[in-house]
């Protein structure tokens, strides 16, 4: 037992000397030391650009500059499609108030304010006859007249083509002056490719031989453009009418008359009816801040033909009435368009 006893304990010495040197080894520090880089020293030379813009940039802290601020974009006043202001257009002398001017054509012809009875004796002296005097405000400051002729009504006669069967002339007492329908700009616009530009300049020379100090008005439009007018994109064109009501000519005109808001009747020679309705006072009231120099447009036009009772858009006929009229303009009337059409289709109730 001893013998076995004592090889145990140099069994255990040995072992714990191994372990130490083991320990020894495992704590030891050896240091190993990495070579440096070379530092190379690149200089670059300092490049200004300027771009397209006109903007500069450098590479170089000490002569970059900071870029200009941009300018905001701001709004604008909407310019209606092919509107121009007459000042930029060339005038030339030997053309007449009324006529296509250096492709431009305007929608009014004003003159010094007359009486009404002086006015309407003219155009009967000129061959016209008066469909109706209708007063747009309640003061009296505010008189349309709408009058036609046989010429006018029978190029007119046509489907889609009886809104071009008159014309109006405002008595405008506020502004004091006339206003008359350029025939050339309405018949362009409401005849489209159907145009009689030999009975238009007729129609201007008859307003001309009884109205002698005629002025354009300041609403100038492309005149070869008229035929697709539009107020901006996505807005109606002239043949994108608006239905009112269905039934008989005879009965559709029957119930119109019922309503007592038949201002006038129009009788062209293919059967179909022009019909000028009297807005509700509160639609009316519109013109307001439209502007009163062209409510002449009023009362509205309905036209009854192959038993149907429709109306231009009123988003449509009035921009081409006041082709001035700008976006900002336009947003203060956003709900007349819906009362129009409300108005109309009550008169056939």
């Amino acid at each position: 037992m001893k013998i076995n006893s004592t090889k145990i304990i140099l069994a255990s010495t040995l072992i714990c000397l191994n372990l130490s040197n083991l320990n020894a080894n495992q704590n030891e520090t050896i240091t190993v030391k990495v070579p440096e880089v070379p530092k190379v020293l690149a200089k670059v030379p300092s490049v200004n650009v300027v771009t397209v813009g006109g903007t500069a940039y450098s590479n170089n802290p000490e002569l970059e500059e900071r870029p200009k601020k941009r300018s905001a974009i701001g709004s604008s006043h909407r310019i209606p499609p092919n509107y121009n202001k007459q000042e930029s257009s060339q005038v030339f002398k030997d053309v007449k108030v009324g006529e296509v001017n250096n492709s431009r054509v305007s929608a009014y012809l004003q003159s010094t304010l007359i009486p009404k009875d002086e006015l309407i004796k003219k155009l009967q002296d000129a061959g016209f006859k008066v469909l109706s005097e209708y007063k747009i405000d309640k003061k009296g400051e505010l008189t349309s007249i709408v009058f036609t002729n046989e010429e006018i009504t029978k190029i007119a006669s046509k489907d889609m083509r009886g809104f071009a069967g008159s014309l109006r002339v405002l008595i405008d007492k506020s502004n004091s002056q006339i206003s008359i329908s350029n025939p050339l700009y309405v018949m362009k616009a409401f005849m489209q490719d159907e145009y009689n530009e030999k009975v238009a300049k007729e129609t201007l020379d008859n307003i001309h031989s009884v109205f002698k100090d005629l002025k354009n008005s300041k609403d100038i439009v492309k005149f070869s453009r008229l035929e697709r007018y539009q107020f901006m994109k996505n807005m109606p064109y002239y043949q994108d009418m608006t239905k009112i009501a269905v039934g008989e000519n005879k009965l559709l005109l029957e119930k119109a008359k019922k309503s007592k808001k038949i201002v006038y009747e129009h009788h062209l020679d293919n059967g179909s009816v022009i019909i000028g309705v009297e807005l509700s006072s509160r639609t009316s009231k519109f013109v307001k801040k439209t502007g009163y120099q062209n409510s002449g447009l009023l009362p509205y036009p309905v036209l009854i033909e192959n038993n149907t009772a429709k109306i231009l858009a009123p988003k449509y006929y009035i921009a081409v009435m006041y082709p001035m009229l700008s976006m900002s303009e336009f947003m203060t009337i956003a709900t007349i368009p819906g009362a129009i059409e409300k108005d109309c289709d009550r008169v056939f109730r």
